[in-house]
This record gives C-alpha cells, structure tokens and sequence, in this order.
C-alpha cells in the first residue's frame, strides 16, 4: 500500500478458531445464483484494471523495507509472489497465497520479498467507506483458510465486473471480511481520527496541489498558531504530514499503476521529477524507478521514520 498504499503484538498465523464457521457449501453468497463464469484471472494484467476501481495489484521488482508507511484506506491483501512482512502495530510474515489485512492510518514497517523467479505481487480489496468490517483484537495475523480465500476470489471477480452495482461489490467484499473475522483476523477497532488523519483525508483528495497552512487551518476552524501547536502535539508538523502523504501515495502508485514516474511526480505535487526523486530517495532510500527493478539491486534497508525525517 505501498500503498502508501499501505497499512497493523505477535499474533498467532493461519487461522485463529474457525468453531461455528459454516462450511462453503452452507454460506449463501450472492455470486451463487449467477449463470456466468468467472473472469479468467492474470496473474499479472495492466494496472490498474480498468474493470476493478476497487482492486488494486501491487508489484515490486527489487527487496526493500519501507518504515512508517501509511494506508490511506484498508486493504484485504492477497500475496500472490513472493512474501511480505509486517512489523509495528501487529507482526506478521504473509507468504504466496496468504492473506491479511492492512488497516489505515497506522504506521507500519513493510517489507516485501520479491519471488525467485520474477517480481513480488499482491492484489488488494479496498474497503469502501460504507462498510462496517468487524473490528476487535485479532488471534491471527495471516490466513490461508479456502472458505477465505474462495470468498475472496468471488468478490475479485463481481468487482472486475462493470455491471456489478456497488451494493454487491461491497456485500462481496464484507463477506471476506465475516469469513476473516471468524478466524481470528479483523481489523483494529477505530479511534478518533487525529487532526493529522484528518488533514491527510483533506491533502489527500487532491495531492497535486498546494496545501497552504492558512487553507488547511480554516478547513479545520482552527488558527495557523493553533494548527501548528496541535501538530506539534501530535509530534509532526504540516510541512512533514504532507511530504509524507505524498511519498506514500508516490509509493503505492509506483506499485500499482504503470504511470511514468514524471506522472506520479505531478500527481503528488511535484512539478520537477528530480527534485521528487530526490525527496522519494531521502523518504525510503532508492530511487523510483529502483521500485519497479528497473535499476540493479538486491536489497534495501532504509528508515525514512517519522522521527528521522526533518521539516520540508
């Protein structure tokens, strides 16, 4: 997540109790009822599928650990190649054909581990903001249960399908979620948005902008002294929020989309490719085009946490 589009101590993996689970044929799933087939899946098809706005594919090229990186929205993840880790809020190491969930709006330490033979890949379901996804603490990280995973490869293929209304799409999706929740795995219960999650839901509507204190104070009736004192409270200034969201949406567009990295640049508000470069480098310690494999390189270690990283 990546995505930046990114994304949650030990838990135990693969499963949790599953007493009182319906079994697959007792579920009742609304892609049952239906007369066509599923859309043949590719592995790795043109990002991001034009047929899926809420499916993301991920795709990294080289081994690297991105610190502190946050989701803007939750994400059922499916790794696909390759494994990944999680560390911070919860820990976790999710290998091919696993899945896990990464809640928003909390810093996490990702690494993801690219196949033997080609590029690390995941697909993800976001979760639209009308769901109400179980929550509490979880008694496992990672599951590779195959009511789970079926579940989630019928709300893959009623998402990748125009005509699918939105209802459906999210009826799909929660059902992941409730097969997920009965294995021990749920998201973190929410907590009051802080004012930093708030401006990066602000920011984050339109990244090609600028963002002046004095707007971003008046969008939340607060003064540009009262802003930056919360701020400061809260152990970060605007100049840094807002960095940080970029590179992060930088990052997970990276992962997901095909775009140039002259495009990305615009689209989070850099109207010079070198100096985003330059500023991406500094966040997570390689270059942009590195994330795709597209330059030599192993493996990646670089901080880039909210505490080192110093005012724009």
């Amino acid at each position: 997540m990546g995505m930046g589009v990114s994304f949650p101590g030990s838990y135990r993996g693969n499963g949790g109790d599953c007493q009182g689970l319906p079994s697959c044929s007792e579920a009742c799933h609304p892609c049952t009822m239906t007369r066509h087939s599923p859309i043949p899946f590719d592995p790795d098809p043109p990002r991001p599928d034009p047929r899926a706005p809420d499916v993301i594919r991920l795709r990294q090229g080289v081994r690297a650990q991105f610190r502190a990186v946050v989701g803007e929205v939750p994400v059922i993840l499916r790794v696909e190649a390759g494994h990944k880790v999680i560390r911070g809020a919860f820990e976790a190491t999710v290998p091919a054909g696993q899945l896990t969930l990464m809640p928003a709006h909390l810093p996490l330490d990702v690494e993801n581990h690219p196949a033997p033979d080609g590029p690390y890949r995941a697909t993800g379901l976001l979760l639209a903001p009308a769901l109400a996804p179980p929550t509490g603490t979880s008694t496992a990280s990672t599951s590779a249960d195959p009511r789970a995973l079926a579940a989630f490869d019928r709300a893959l293929d009623l998402c990748r399908r125009p005509a699918t209304p939105q209802a459906i799409r999210d009826h799909a999706v929660l059902e992941v979620l409730l097969w997920l929740d009965g294995l021990g795995l749920r998201l973190p219960p929410p907590k009051p948005h802080s004012l930093s999650d708030r401006i990066r839901v602000l920011a984050g509507a339109d990244l090609a902008r600028d963002w002046p204190a004095a707007e971003v104070a008046r969008a939340h009736g607060l003064s540009e002294a009262t802003l930056r004192r919360h701020l400061a409270e809260e152990g970060t200034g605007l100049a840094v929020l807002l960095t940080d969201l970029r590179m992060n949406r930088a990052l997970g567009l990276l992962q997901a989309t095909d775009l140039p990295v002259q495009e990305i640049a615009f689209q989070v508000g850099y109207a010079s490719p070198s100096r985003f470069a330059l500023r991406f480098r500094a966040r997570f310690g390689l270059a942009p085009s590195a994330i795709r494999g597209e330059r030599g390189g192993t493996a990646i270690d670089r901080s880039g946490t909210m505490g080192a990283r110093a005012a724009e």
